[in-house]
């Protein structure tokens, strides 16, 4: 029991301060003033600040902050907050006194600090005959406005604060407005808001009900009509009821449970010697109590066993000591305290906090904290009523007071990642990457983005089998659109015009004959040139065809360098014919690359294709059109090509986000995905596309969804490699695992781990053998030959049992072996048993067994069977079980005492 604070030189009643920012504070209320003669020279209301929570190690000294003076004394004291109305008026609440001439004081709290002339709000003279012996507000937030009071004339009144100026008094009984007796104690039932209890000097005590304006029950506490000195309503059981004697001849502590008799109480509470004067019910937990008595004795109960676990001591008794006395002593050795303390009350706010009032004129304030363990559990206020854990995998662990089941909740912050990543890996779990390339290109269209629309346009395109065909199409260049088209413009469109395709130029006769001559010799060249010069490109055309490839070559050279400034087309045309597709991408118009796409896929070989594509991408990236190149690049099946555009749309999304924008991210691994499985699911990726899946995966795992996370655990770094491990070892990891190529690796490495080697340790057994054996030998140096015996050491390996159940049915098999029931070699059929236990650690198991004679073989075995486990290392790395198979007939082996006690101590 540890002293927090101490007040010196106050004879005063308490009330603590209901507020909770204001926990430390206390109203004092003079209950004497210490003179020793008859004036009485009034009172004063005090608050104190008790420093409880001041800094550790230094010394709390409490600090009024705040008094007024009172024309009488105090004979009670409580303090409300106020319910609602109450409390917005009046900050720190409301404080009533029980004068002793008869009269109820109301002052507000708040002014007896800043403004004690006005702190005075009403007074209440409705008891006649004597002091206000007790008094006490409602502690329900709803109805703490209503204070119940007790006067010595016996009557018990409801005041209603509702208007603090103007108070309503009422009595809870019309029709038995006074319990016949002095009122000594006030209590509200801390359940139900219109019961109160009263107790009276005349042994009995009375349960109202404002409600039915009658009481609800009469307990006769005392036989002998002495007073019930105080009551105290459970904190958390609105039946059960306590009511103190003030008699000396039975100081006793009642509990009464009002379901079940109003008669006889349900325990009796033992341990003061002398009447008991006060006592409170922690409101933190249940199972303390407080008390303090005539015989100046104050203790601290264990309601569970009904007996005090420790005394309260006085300031000239060391706490240590006498917290220490343990609950057996009580009755005897606790030690009675030089102060008789006549008032006990626990702090609302302030758990394990109670505070004394003595006849010497101290106020304390004592933590029970440190010796409220003595009846051999926390208290309450130290268990925690509720508690939650987030754990892997979006699990949410949640305990609570109400019950005793622990829920397992999983928790999605990002529902719409959820969804979508569930929607995705349903649509592609059966392979028709391109229906989800069509769908998606549906989604980005009907959301007019057009771009993410021609990225999965692209990307369907990609898993047809006739992708040049499509790619055609897709790109706006149909071939049996543009044949129609061709076929309608000659047939129709020339004759409509009138007017016909010019035919080439006529050539004069000596050109005619030049050409003839040239031909009769066979010489196309000139024949050619002749052409050339005439201007006759088609004539000039047809004679290159017959005169061999190198005048072929040279003439559509010639051709097209004439021709191509004036028909742009007839460049497609070089390009193809010479296989100068790379040339014609490099001379080719980003703006125009649809068209250039289309003549690469029309005329670019398999092999080349790829390779076209890339250059065709590059371009255009050093056009700066990056989304353009990407789709160049994806029909280039280039992925780390094409991602880079991706990563740039996903880096300013969590820009414009401030953070990770996981459906960004999600759009992002959707393509990759998809992109991969056109290329092939064994493709390797790049490490920062890898370190994205990574984060994917995370962001996954934190929505619950394992087993997708698994799929996108692709990196080598040091976080990813953490994240496989958990999720492998998860609840899910047995699905997990079948996504996975092979179980992970574990990600962290073993630092100082100490494993004994079997070697090791078989060595030590050994030693300690051989020890045992020179111990044995010098024992039995004065031992007659005939009574020694040759020792034979035998070494086995066999399998340890691992669980409890398992050890517990190994030492039964020991223990029959070792009994005057088996026969022949117990240790050998004990291996027979054992022989089929499996286990991944062995076990030396070493014996030493007696050699018997031939004759004496069938004759009964009372050796023990002594086993011993050692156990090496905490993690079970190594489990040595040895079995000795000795006899403990002292007198057979001639083995003094002293011997025999030093082998089992080994043992």
């Amino acid at each position: 029991m540890t002293r927090i604070s101490q007040v010196e030189d106050r004879g005063a009643v308490v009330a603590w301060s209901p507020i909770y920012s204001h926990a430390d504070v206390i109203a004092l209320g003079t209950k004497d003033s210490g003179g020793v003669g008859f004036d009485d020279y009034g009172g004063e209301l005090e608050l104190c600040d008790m420093k409880i929570t001041c800094p550790e190690g230094s010394q709390p000294t409490p600090q009024v902050i705040g008094s007024i003076k009172t024309t009488t004394r105090f004979s009670s004291l409580g303090w409300t907050p106020g319910n609602a109305s109450v409390a917005d008026n009046f900050k720190m609440g409301l404080i009533a006194g029980g004068m002793t001439d008869g009269k109820i004081n109301i002052w507000d709290a708040e002014s007896i600090v800043s403004s004690p002339s006005s702190a005075a709000v009403a007074s209440i003279d409705n008891h006649t005959g004597g002091a206000v012996s007790a008094l006490q507000f409602n502690p329900h937030p709803t109805s703490a406005n209503l204070l119940a009071s007790g006067g010595s004339d016996g009557g018990v009144l409801i005041t209603s604060l509702e208007k603090p100026d103007q108070p309503n008094v009422f009595v809870p009984a019309p029709d038995q407005p006074s319990q016949g007796a002095e009122i000594t104690q006030i209590g509200w039932n801390t359940q139900v808001a219109h019961i109160v209890a009263s107790a009276a000097k005349n042994g009995t005590a009375f349960v109202w009900d404002l409600r039915a304006k009658k009481p609800w029950c009469e307990l006769r506490c005392e036989s002998n009509y002495s007073a019930v000195s105080d009551l105290a309503w459970n904190p958390n059981q609105g039946l059960h009821l306590l009511t103190a004697s003030d008699d000396d001849r039975n100081p006793v502590i009642k509990l009464w449970d009002l379901r079940s008799s109003t008669t006889i109480p349900l325990a009796t509470l033992e341990g003061h010697t002398q009447g008991v004067l006060s006592m409170a019910w922690c409101p933190h937990d249940d199972t303390l109590l407080m008390s303090c008595g005539k015989d100046n004795r104050t203790l601290l109960w264990d309601l569970t066993t009904l007996k005090p676990i420790v005394e309260i001591p006085s300031s000239d008794h060391d706490d240590t000591s006498s917290a220490n006395a343990s609950s057996s002593a009580v009755y005897g050795n606790l030690g009675s305290s030089q102060q008789k303390r006549f008032d006990v009350q626990w702090s609302p706010h302030r758990r394990g906090v109670v505070s004394t009032c003595s006849f010497d004129r101290k106020v304390q304030a004592h933590s029970v904290i440190g010796v409220a363990t003595k009846c051999g559990r926390p208290p309450k206020w130290m268990k925690t009523p509720g508690g939650v854990s987030c754990g892997f995998g979006g699990t949410v662990t949640s305990f609570g007071a109400t019950h005793r089941f622990i829920t397992i909740n999983s928790h999605i912050e990002q529902p719409e990642l959820k969804q979508a990543s569930m929607q995705f890996e349903y649509q592609i779990s059966g392979g028709d990457y391109a229906g989800f390339c069509g769908t998606m290109v549906e989604n980005a269209t009907k959301a007019s983005d057009h771009k993410e629309a021609q990225v999965w346009g692209f990307m369907k395109i990609i898993f047809d089998t006739n992708a040049r065909e499509l790619l055609l199409k897709y790109l706006g260049f149909d071939s049996d659109k543009i044949s129609q088209i061709a076929s309608e413009f000659v047939d129709n469109g020339a004759a409509a015009d009138g007017t016909a395709n010019p035919s080439s130029p006529s050539m004069s006769e000596k050109a005619e004959d030049i050409v003839k001559e040239a031909l009769l010799v066979g010489n196309f060249e000139a024949a050619v040139d002749c052409c050339f010069r005439n201007g006759n490109l088609a004539d000039a055309l047809v004679l290159a065809s017959c005169g061999g490839a190198e005048l072929w070559a040279k003439t559509q050279a010639e051709y097209f360098a004439r021709e191509a400034q004036k028909r742009p087309f007839l460049s497609i045309v070089s390009a193809v014919i010479h296989n100068q597709l790379e040339d014609l991408v490099a001379a080719s118009d980003p703006s125009k690359w649809q068209e250039t796409l289309a003549i690469l896929s029309t005329y670019g070989k398999s092999e080349e294709f790829p390779l076209l594509c890339l250059a065709l991408g590059n371009r255009l990236e050093g056009a700066g059109d990056g989304a353009s190149a990407s789709l160049c690049f994806m029909c280039a099946l280039n992925l780390d090509r094409a991602v880079k555009h991706w990563k740039t749309q996903l880096e300013k999304a969590d820009q414009v986000a401030g953070k990770r924008d996981l459906l960004a991210l999600h759009s992002f691994v959707q393509k990759v995905t998809v992109m991969l499985e056109a290329i092939g699911p064994n493709t390797q990726l790049d490490s920062e596309i890898a370190e994205l899946f990574s984060d994917y995966a995370k962001a996954l795992s934190e929505q619950g969804l394992l087993v997708y996370a698994s799929k996108y655990c692709k990196s080598d770094s040091q976080q990813c490699n953490e994240l496989k491990d958990r999720i492998y070892r998860s609840k899910d990891g047995r699905n997990c695992s079948n996504l996975m190529a092979s179980p992970p690796a574990f990600p962290y490495t073993l630092d100082k781990v100490e494993i004994i080697p079997v070697a090791s340790v078989q060595a030590q057994v050994q030693h300690e053998e051989t020890q045992q054996q020179a111990t044995t030998t010098q024992q039995q140096h004065d031992v007659s030959q005939q009574q020694q015996q040759q020792q034979q050491q035998v070494t086995y390996y066999m399998p340890i049992p691992k669980s409890t159940n398992q050890i517990s049915s190994f030492f039964l098999i020991a223990s029959l072996c070792s009994s005057p029931f088996s026969l022949y070699r117990p240790m050998e059929w004990l291996n027979y048993l054992l022989d089929g236990w499996l286990c991944r650690i062995p076990a030396l198991v070493t014996r030493t067994m007696q050699t018997k004679q031939p004759e004496s073989l069938p004759g009964k075995c009372h050796a023990p069977l002594k086993v011993l486990l050692h156990q090496r290392h905490p993690s079970n790395f190594l489990n040595i079980l040895a079995l000795r198979h000795t006899s403990n007939n002292s007198q057979q082996l001639n083995m003094p005492r002293s011997s025999k006690r030093h082998s089992s101590n080994r043992h």
